[in-house]
């Protein structure tokens, strides 16, 4: 897990671009601390911070060089299989002098050239300068668990990790990306496509590569979830069951694979719980096993008492913090500073909390259950595209009889409005959303709307399965983002066994009503993998995510007020986007979103 920056010309690289990587190298040391390194040639500068996680010895160095010289490699994440294919690349001729996950990444690239993306098992962020040719090769793993971003300019290309790194550039002036502002105050997203809030940055898609030589910028995408919908998954029941168990426990053996220590996020929640509970049943993990939770004792949503009956089954030792609304108010900078964008919900705060608990007891390596729900279907609204799908496909006795059982488990809301959002005609669907956003100005809804992915592509799904393809294309790097940032903050690794990309084709192909039955979310992932948690956790009806006290936390008039000051503040410098209104009707979320834009405003704009 590394921070990597560079540039390349097309005219000779002067001493001003040097001391840029340099400056965007220290920016980014959270990312690294363990090493640094830099590469000057002439029409090339790349940098990179290391964090040492396999093979803790110099030989890790970076950037890594080809042993003719040719290549140079700044590279970010794991690459899980690469025992595997060390030993692949051996019997094709290839030899290695380190144990390296880094040498075997350059070495597949030189066997077998962009192929060597779908050989990969891992999460990754790779730049790839050709001295030869003065060419780069730029990749992301396809489900965009590691950043990349990139500025072109008229002759030459800057990347980096993380946004903020391109403060570092000579003359780097930014301006807020309008569209981004709109999906993020519509509809609660961000990392959609390329898009970032800055207008002069874009980010490398998800499952893309890029080629940058003298002709410019050409981008591939390697990795098409859509085209995998195609694909029929054949088998009963009981032998899917079995495949998504071991699969699961595949990627688990594979992502504890690290020569420093390794511990667990683990909420109350299905996900989690499971991951942990194949670790022990498996032996991968032994009595005293460090994990880390979130705790809100008071509040109604807080879930250690699930941890508390889960301990009883396994012997972890579980590690709590407990944020608050003043230790969030007072680290508001330095939290908004580390996610580079405005943050949706103050869950992410608590997030980053539990990462700061598992650097304060000496892990290096976490596992989280991030991309449970996209891979098992799990969020309510999930019901609503299910339904529709039902109705599209004229199953109508189908449709009425899971639309009754659904209704018997009394789902959050959001099952029964996105149904009757998605059957509303568009000229009702953008009505209600203007209603839900009145602080927003009608010219400015309005240019803005048509040209949103989310509404266009995501809402638009026609079935379950469907809408599970565009999460990964377009809504859950919105998620795996944080889980970057509040791990990076802290020098950690996150780890996501649920987004190996096995079983996400695995289950992309396995008809949609496998997954969500009888009214019930995660219906396949409860029936294949449920006997590693707990009856109580597989029990609850009240599917939620990593809830934070927000409405109790705005009752402080400290709150309250930055809140006042913040809308006060961005009508003023965006009164293009923003319509003056009444804040008495403004809900805790929608408080403290106004809050992030105001404050990563002036750490990121001013």
């Amino acid at each position: 897990m590394c921070g990597i920056a560079g540039i390349l010309s097309q005219r000779q690289i002067q001493e001003s671009d040097v001391h840029a990587i340099k400056r965007m190298n220290e920016i980014q040391k959270h990312r690294g601390p363990d090493d640094e390194g830099l590469y000057a040639g002439s029409r090339c500068v790349l940098g990179h911070k290391r964090l040492a996680i396999i093979d803790l010895s110099s030989n890790g160095h970076q950037p890594f060089i080809s042993d003719d010289q040719r290549y140079y490699l700044v590279y970010n994440g794991e690459i899980y299989n690469y025992i595997e294919l060390r030993e692949e690349l051996k019997a094709l001729g290839w030899s290695f002098r380190t144990k390296t996950d880094t040498e075997v990444l350059l070495k597949s690239y030189q066997a077998w050239g962009a192929d060597c993306l779908k050989k990969f098992n891992g999460m990754f962020a790779f730049v790839v300068y050709d001295s030869v040719n003065h060419s780069l090769f730029l990749a992301r793993d396809r489900v965009g668990i590691k950043p990349l971003y990139y500025q072109l300019t008229e002759d030459r290309i800057y990347f980096a990790s993380e946004l903020k790194a391109f403060r570092a550039i000579d003359g780097f002036h930014p301006t807020l990306y309008p569209q981004a502002v709109f999906d993020f105050l519509v509809f609660n997203r961000t990392n959609i496509d390329d898009e970032t809030f800055l207008t002069e940055i874009k980010r490398l898609p998800n499952g893309f590569y890029g080629l940058f030589d003298k002709d410019g910028l050409r981008l591939i995408q390697w990795w098409d979830p859509e085209k995998i919908l195609q694909e029929k998954q054949e088998g009963s029941l009981e032998e899917i069951f079995k495949a998504v168990e071991e699969l699961l426990i595949s990627s688990l053996r594979l992502r504890m694979r690290s020569d420093v220590p390794v511990g667990s996020c683990l909420s109350g929640g299905v996900d989690s719980s499971i991951l942990l509970g194949i670790l022990f049943e498996h032996g991968m993990v032994k009595e005293g096993f460090p994990t880390f939770t979130a705790s809100f004792p008071g509040f109604k949503k807080d879930e250690t008492s699930y941890v508390d009956i889960l301990n009883k089954k396994y012997p972890f030792v579980n590690y709590r913090t407990f944020p608050s609304s003043d230790k969030a108010y007072e680290e508001l900078d330095t939290f908004t500073y580390f996610q580079d964008k405005p943050c949706t919900n103050p869950s992410f705060y608590a997030q980053y909390d539990v990462m700061r608990k598992a650097k304060e007891a000496g892990v290096t390596v976490l596992l989280d259950g991030q991309g449970g729900d996209e891979i098992f279907a799990g969020y309510h609204y999930f019901h609503g595209f299910h339904l529709c799908g039902l109705l599209k496909n004229k199953k109508y006795s189908d449709f009425i009889s899971y639309f009754i059982r659904m209704a018997l488990r009394k789902p959050d809301p959001e099952a029964y409005s996105t149904l009757l959002f998605k059957l509303m005609p568009a000229s009702l669907q953008s009505a209600l959303l203007m209603k839900r956003t009145p602080f927003i100005k009608n010219a400015f809804f309005r240019e803005h709307l048509d040209k949103s992915i989310i509404f266009k592509k995501f809402m638009t799904a026609e079935d379950l399965n469907m809408s599970l393809v565009r999460h990964y294309q377009y809504k859950l790097e919105h998620l795996l983002h944080y889980e970057d940032r509040n791990s990076m903050a802290f020098s950690l690794e996150a780890r996501v066994p649920y987004m190996d990309h096995r079983l996400i084709e695995y289950l992309l192909k396995v008809p949609g009503h496998f997954k969500i039955d009888i009214g019930e979310t995660k219906r396949l992932q409860k029936m294949a993998v449920g006997k590693y948690t707990v009856q109580e956790i597989l029990n609850r009806k009240d599917k939620t995510g990593f809830d934070t006290p927000i409405d109790e936390w705005f009752k402080d008039k400290k709150w309250q007020d930055l809140a006042r000051d913040s809308y006060e503040d961005l009508l003023k410098d965006f009164s293009f986007v923003f319509e003056k209104k009444d804040m008495a009707s403004f809900n805790s979320v929608l408080r403290w979103k106004l809050i992030q834009l105001a404050v990563w405003k002036r750490l990121f704009l001013n």
